[in-house]
């Protein structure tokens, strides 16, 4: 009987260890490593270029006249919306990046100035001058993290979109000569 006694104890002893182990969430490991300060302001400002191409292009879909300049509006919606979201993925492994929620003051006086003009040539005109000037900016951006970042995943993303960049600064540049 106290073989029984001794049995019962044993096992509920084993059991609660087993249950604390099971919910002991500390693996000793680094969940959310931090980017060193190369990636991490290359990740900052590519996000906030990206929310600027993005905001830029929906008041161009609103005021732009000529239609080749809503259709490139609405490609830089596009394919700037899948790459923040690509990159949002990458800054959500990592701790320490301060995701943009909203434009910086440059950005913002840009956004005022479209807000300002109305629907007319000179809009257009001044929306492609801006894409010339952003792109030519972001493509030397993404150059320099091509070869400056350390982390494969932010490396992966400056080499993937600066062709993209490349390519829309050269569409808004034959734009701008139209």
């Amino acid at each position: 009987m106290k073989f029984m006694k001794t049995n019962k104890w044993i096992y509920a002893i084993m059991l609660a260890s087993l249950v604390w182990v099971a919910c002991d969430d500390d693996d000793d490991k680094i969940i959310d490593p931090a980017l060193n300060d190369t990636d991490e302001t290359f990740v900052e400002v590519a996000a906030r270029s990206n929310m600027a191409q993005i905001e830029f292009s929906k008041i161009a879909l609103a005021k732009a006249t000529d239609s080749l300049v809503k259709v490139f509006a609405q490609d830089m919606i596009n394919e700037h919306t899948a790459a923040q979201d690509e990159l949002e993925d990458i800054a959500d492994d990592f701790r320490g990046v301060e995701w943009p929620n909203d434009l910086d003051e440059g950005h913002d006086a840009i956004r005022d100035q479209l807000d300002s003009v109305a629907a007319s040539y000179t809009f257009d005109t001044l929306f492609i001058g801006t894409q010339v000037r952003a792109h030519a900016a972001n493509r030397n951006v993404y150059q320099t993290a091509t070869t400056t970042t350390t982390e494969a995943r932010v490396k992966s993303y400056a080499s993937k979109y600066l062709p993209h960049i490349e390519q829309h600064l050269g569409r808004a540049d034959s734009l701008q000569a139209v």
